[in-house]
């Protein structure tokens, strides 16, 4: 899905929210609400999402453990790609779409603690073993 699929969609549906979300380390969806025009902006340029989800637990206490993040680096903002593909129409919410996004190291690459960067990787070299 492109940007117009996506603008399309979003006034076929009356979108007037946008909730995008990613992965922690745990394998839960942490999300967040973006205003509309740092949602267009960011369909092109990664956005900034703190890196705190890559350090606390599924009951968000922090691990005291951490070498991704932690108390040590501050708790950076990470960078997130929007993944227009995950494209949904939240069913509770009608006028509000849903994103996934993927953590990216500043070069682009997947960030080392983003699931959906290591699933990605994981299929590439299994697919490269045939």
């Amino acid at each position: 899905m492109d940007s117009k699929q996506v603008r399309d969609a979003f006034a076929k549906h009356g979108i007037r929210h946008v909730k995008v979300g990613g992965y922690d380390v745990d394998g839960i969806l942490r999300g967040k609400y973006v205003a509309m025009d740092k949602f267009w902006g960011a369909v092109d340029d990664p956005i900034g999402f703190c890196d705190v989800i890559f350090g606390w637990d599924a009951t968000d206490v922090l691990y005291d453990n951490s070498q991704v993040t932690g108390w040590h680096s501050g708790y950076p903002d990470t960078r997130a790609r929007i993944d227009l593909s995950t494209f949904r129409v939240l069913p509770w919410e009608p006028d509000t779409a849903a994103f996934l996004m993927d953590f990216v190291q500043p070069d682009g690459s997947p960030h080392p603690a983003c699931p959906r960067g290591l699933l990605r990787q994981v299929i590439a070299r299994s697919l490269s073993l045939g």
